[in-house]
């Protein structure tokens, strides 16, 4: 057991083996009793005790991962229920490209091709289909905000759900390629509001050493999604009738059957309840998050919450109005959380991540047979697995920002590599453009992917979280559509098509350059940072390259120390050489009282 174990105090869910080999926590829980309580008001009649909040964030500062994984257990696997909707969504998404290389379906949806014998979907429906169900997910992130903020994660996703269930129907009996358009348009919706909520939730309810994990499990989940996809096609593609491509899309009713009842037992954010000041429903969320229920670290979670909120709401007036809040994102420190969330997440839209959804027809381009390039698509999920798994010990050495740095670095320079290999014309060139994709996958799975839902779930202020994670995942969407245009034209192999094939690489590397610059000077590092200390770190306007626990801690206590003193000659009175002071309620300020006078 580490020391930092030694730091957590003893409460119902540790056990008799780990308190032998604990030590006095720094501030016990016996000596925050024994002091007086200081109370900081929160909304209406409601106060929280801010030493106990202090207490929470240096436990979990100094909490090692197998004591919070072991303390957040019942959290992972609520959270798993939402970014499940993730899984079913990059299920949805692939199936429309790898359908593009299903015969059965380009002859159900397709035309002939004289030019290479084959029944082929015509390029705008291969532009338009993925294109639609984009837009789609474009409103879907528009109305996420609205839905969130009156009805909370949990009934906002669970009415989803049962649109999608819905929408479902549309695809799997349309007969002609306009109606399975709308059948996109229509699933599209929900989709997006899925890639909202699941990141957003998974960061609010998380602990600081439980958040990477479950911030970029979101990825691990798209790339599952299209694992699942990758085997289903390749395992229905021999069917030479419209089952080869109904029966996958009925596999989406599954999803939704399992993940409703998963959402549905899962509790509310309690952020959401606490700027509802339902105090009273947010402990009861917390109590099913923490093992055991203990009421103990209930209300430490509670207090930390709070604070963190009385916190960033200094900043901002009271009442404001739901189009003051979207404003919000573009004033103040506020306005950088924006725009870096934003960028991250156009990023990892634009360095060539597109490329793994085409993976089939770029196989093709280079001279490889459909049935081997579905066969080959395969190892792209995989690699992308072991990736993201790596990504969550690398982030405990390197952080997030260098990770995403040297992460775009390393693409450009392989698909530099892949459109270089495309120049020869030898069989083994079509090999070595496989095998760069997949070595391209398992780096943009180790890094980019992953760590972009870390940084965009860290960045956002917690009153402004969903607004902002919804415009940038929107933003997110609108750059895609760069990709859905363009790639099918670029990967083409019809007569309208610009047959670019691997030398594609060439333009995504030189945009993963481009990233990497901005990643230098804009995207600041938020490994060990607490929601509180990310704060105070923005208000302070601290550079990119200079953020680090160590700094936020250095400048709150900088901030306490200036109050401290101005309180202390604004409230101090003397009287016949006798200093009578006014009550403090926290030991620091006690002391520092005691160390002036």
């Amino acid at each position: 057991m580490s020391n930092n174990d030694n730091l957590a105090p003893r409460g119902p869910h540790t056990s008799d083996d780990e308190e032998k080999t604990a030590s006095t926590p720094p501030l016990s829980t016996a000596a925050h009793e024994n002091a007086t309580p200081h109370r900081t008001q929160f909304f209406g009649a409601s106060e929280y005790d801010q030493d106990l909040a202090l207490l929470a964030e240096k436990r979990e500062q100094e909490m090692s991962f197998k004591r919070a994984f072991m303390g957040d257990l019942c959290l992972i696997m609520y959270s798993l229920g939402y970014s499940g909707t993730i899984i079913m969504e990059g299920y949805g998404m692939a199936l429309l490209t790898y359908f593009f290389s299903v015969e059965s379906f380009n002859a159900k949806f397709g035309v002939f091709d004289t030019t290479t014998g084959k029944y082929e979907l015509a390029y705008k429906w291969k532009a338009l289909l993925p294109l639609l169900a984009q837009v789609g997910a474009i409103f879907g992130v528009v109305l996420t905000s609205f839905f969130v903020k009156w009805f909370g994660y949990k009934h906002t996703v669970l009415f989803m759900l049962i649109l999608c269930a819905a929408f479902g129907f549309v695809p799997f009996f349309a007969n002609n390629v306009v109606i399975l358009a709308i059948g996109c348009l229509a699933q599209g919706i929900p989709w997006g509001l899925f890639q909202v909520a699941s990141p957003a939730y998974s960061s609010e309810i998380a602990s600081l050493r439980m958040r990477p994990i479950l911030t970029t499990w979101n990825n691990l989940c798209w790339i599952i999604g299209q694992l699942l996809a990758s085997a289903v096609a390749y395992g229905f593609h021999s069917l030479q009738n419209e089952w080869a491509y109904r029966v996958p899309f009925a596999l989406n009713w599954v999803f939704i059957a399992f993940l409703f009842v998963a959402i549905f037992v899962a509790p509310e954010s309690p952020y959401w309840y606490l700027q509802k000041n339902r105090v009273e429903d947010a402990h009861k969320a917390i109590k099913k998050l923490v093992r055991k229920g203990s009421e103990e670290r209930t209300q430490e979670k509670l207090a930390l919450m709070q604070h963190a909120i009385c916190h960033e709401m200094k900043h901002v007036a009271d009442n404001q109005t739901r189009w003051q809040r979207i404003s919000a994102m573009f004033r103040g420190t506020d306005r950088r959380r924006t725009e870096i969330t934003c960028n991250t997440w156009m990023i990892q839209a634009l360095c060539g991540s597109s490329l793994i959804g085409w993976a089939p027809k770029l196989f093709e381009s280079v001279g490889m047979a459909s049935d081997k390039a579905l066969a080959m698509n395969i190892a792209l999920p995989c690699a992308g697995i072991v990736g993201t798994i790596a990504s969550w010990w690398l982030m405990q050495k390197m952080g997030r920002r260098r990770i995403f740095f040297w992460g775009l670095i390393s693409m450009a320079i392989v698909l530099t590599v892949c459109g270089s290999a495309s120049l020869a014309t030898t069989p083994e060139s079509v090999s070595a453009a496989g095998a760069i994709l997949v070595v391209y996958t398992a780096i943009y799975d180790l890094t980019i992917g992953p760590i972009c839902y870390s940084i965009v779930s860290d960045i956002p202020s917690v009153r402004l979280r969903t607004e902002t994670i919804a415009l940038a995942r929107g933003l997110y969407l609108a750059a895609n559509l760069f990709n859905l245009f363009l790639t099918p034209k670029m990967l083409g192999m019809d007569s309208k098509s610009w047959n670019w094939g691997a030398k594609t690489g060439f333009l995504y590397a030189g945009i993963c350059g481009l990233g990497a610059l901005y990643t230098f000077y804009r995207i600041p590092e938020t490994k060990d940072i607490s929601v509180r200390g990310l704060s105070i770190l923005f208000n302070e306007k601290v550079k990119a390259s200079k953020f680090s626990a160590t700094k936020a801690a250095e400048l709150e206590k900088s901030q306490g120390a200036a109050a401290s003193m101005t309180s202390i000659s604004d409230n101090t009175v003397s009287v016949l050489d006798q200093t009578v002071e006014p009550k403090i309620a926290s030991p620091a300020r006690a002391a520092s009282v005691k160390n002036n006078n």
